[in-house]
């Protein structure tokens, strides 16, 4: 995911032992900042690439996008500053995974870093479909139980549903028996496509069988989705690690 694509909030959390909390004075006085990261997740990179938002013009050259698999995987983005609390610095608006590498901070100034008159390339010729989002109730209760849990699956629904989710290249679904399925590191998320208005069905976890791990997931993550088949009665049966 990108920036500009993500709702989710979440904190850097700075090793202590080395000063830097003193090197976080000040920084509550700004309101945005970027971040600069590593991919770490990402072990090979690709010298074209499929953009969240498409042109309808074909892959485009990596160095002409935002994408994460990159020669050098370095990541920038900008997110909201909430707070700074002791050696934590709160932000939302992240598209940073759990356990992400921070390399630095730096505040956002908005005389140096906006020029909203450049040119935007390929971007020029985008054009952003506008869907609304609704949430069927067993849904909106399952986003909210898992917010609660630190997943915030609400945010990267909206996201990535509320402009062109037809655009299968962006959203990564699939059609399945039961509709459509939106996959989200191991959350499956049902929707539907009515006119300008996406429906979200529900919300189930990807795992067949607590013996194996989906993608990168940690045990952490694997307690979640625990406690979320427990809480809202989903059978986790079959004896297999099938990522459905």
């Amino acid at each position: 995911m990108q920036g500009v694509l993500s709702e989710v909030d979440g904190y850097i959390e700075l090793t202590r032992g080395f000063n830097y909390e003193q090197g976080l004075k000040d920084l509550d006085g700004f309101e945005y900042v970027w971040v600069l990261f590593v991919f770490h997740l990402n072990s090979n990179w690709k010298p074209l690439t499929n953009p969240p938002y498409s042109d309808g013009r074909g892959k485009k050259g990596v160095f002409a996008t935002r994408s994460p698999y990159r020669p050098n995987p370095v990541g920038m983005s900008c997110v909201r500053l909430d707070r700074v609390d002791g050696n934590r610095v709160y932000i939302s608006g992240s598209d940073l995974l759990n356990n992400t590498p921070v390399i630095d901070i730096k505040p956002y100034i908005a005389d140096f870093d906006s020029f909203p008159n450049a040119r935007r390339g390929w971007l020029d010729n985008v054009v952003k479909e506008a869907f609304a989002v609704v949430y069927e109730d067993s849904a909106a209760a399952k986003t909210a139980y898992l917010k609660r849990h630190g997943v915030d699956l609400r945010g990267v629904i909206n996201s990535q549903l509320s402009h062109n989710p037809h655009d299968q290249t962006r959203n990564k679904y699939v059609e399945g028996a039961a509709g459509l399925i939106l996959r989200f590191k191991s959350w499956r998320v049902l929707f539907a496509i009515t006119d300008k208005t996406v429906v979200i069905k529900d919300i189930r976890s990807g795992y067949t069988d607590f013996g194996c791990v989906l993608g990168n997931d940690t045990s952490a993550d694997i307690k979640v989705h625990q406690l979320f088949a427990r809480h809202f009665k989903q059978v986790i049966a079959r004896p297999d690690c099938t990522d459905n």
